[in-house]
């Protein structure tokens, strides 16, 4: 529930537990080949509130390809959210909706699920939205609220109720996905430099235990050299195996200059006291969870070309 003060009545705890409101488990999807295939969500260390994507057949990206999510929700006994005793005017309508915030896109929206009203019958809402291919990466938050959707005309005693559009009425439950899989993906930006070679990498950072993946790694792919129509994927000539042997190089750049760190790369195979979505986590993921070969440079390259293979 949000914890912010506020000068009108909101939904509480004990008003959640009358209204019997209940949300069965979100779903995640993606559609190949006009197909609907399931995506896992499995919990990040053991967490009960942030999760990963992840595609059994290892073929699904959010670069690639778009990600829809489903809901049902039921609301049973909703009455007392009405009236001088509740939150909203007898007369009103409330909303159900989802709010998503993405900070590693800088993006955030609104999803509809329904309408509620004052009246006795038993409520059910389905939930069914996609999100285009590279629209969003990194953390996405998933907060289900109840809101003014129509304003009300206040009867005498409901002059202190909350009856303006969109005033959020309570936080009902959240939940958070990952869907870089703990930094396994970085980001990729297209310039136009006459003068560069076809694509190179940045890596920045000071502490890797600390900073963030998305933001001290970067691939620029140069649309100004004359090979890039083999990296372009709106046209015939794009090359998978190019942009395969792209990433497989960036990564090989930023482990071997995080092994030459002797105290980062330790704590990063440890995974002690690692900030979520640093550098030394993404690397941790790598070498503990997909197990990746780091004890030399051609076990490394090898390790990274299989798993490129298997998944892209």
């Amino acid at each position: 529930m949000a914890s912010n003060i506020s000068l009108f009545p909101m939904i509480n705890e004990e008003m959640l537990k009358k209204i019997r409101f209940q949300c069965y488990p979100y779903r995640f999807y993606y559609i190949r080949d006009e197909q609907e295939y399931e995506l896992n969500s499995e919990p990040i260390d053991g967490s009960n509130f942030v999760f990963k994507l992840e595609d059994s057949d290892g073929i699904w990206t959010p670069d690639d390809y778009c990600f829809g999510l489903k809901r049902r929700y039921t609301l049973r006994t909703y009455q007392c959210l009405f009236g001088e005793e509740g939150v909203a005017c007898n007369n009103a309508t409330l909303g159900l909706a989802v709010v998503w915030t993405s900070g590693d896109s800088k993006q955030r929206g609104v999803i509809t699920v329904g309408e509620i009203t004052n009246s006795q019958k038993d409520l059910e809402f389905e939930l069914n939205y996609e999100f285009k291919e590279a629209q969003l990466r990194g953390e996405v938050e998933f907060t289900t609220i109840i809101y003014i959707k129509s304003a009300g005309t206040p009867l005498g005693r409901e002059e202190h109720l909350a009856n303006e559009y969109g005033c959020i009425l309570g936080e009902l439950d959240k939940f958070t996905i990952m869907l870089d899989g703990n930094g396994s993906m970085f980001p990729m930006y297209e310039v136009y430099e006459p003068s560069q070679p076809l694509w190179y990498a940045k890596c920045e950072w000071d502490d890797p235990t600390y900073e963030s993946f998305n933001e001290c790694v970067s691939v620029f792919i140069n649309k100004a050299h004359k090979n890039y129509k083999y990296l372009d994927k709106t046209k015939r000539t794009f090359d998978e195996q190019l942009l395969k042997e792209i990433i497989a190089s960036a990564l090989m750049l930023v482990i071997t200059k995080l092994k030459q760190e002797d105290d980062y790369w330790e704590e990063s195979l440890i995974g002690n006291d690692l900030k979520r979505g640093s550098v030394s986590e993404a690397v941790y993921y790598f070498v503990n969870t997909l197990e990746w070969d780091v004890s030399s440079m051609e076990t490394l390259s090898l390790s990274i070309r299989k798993f490129l293979d298997q998944r892209l």
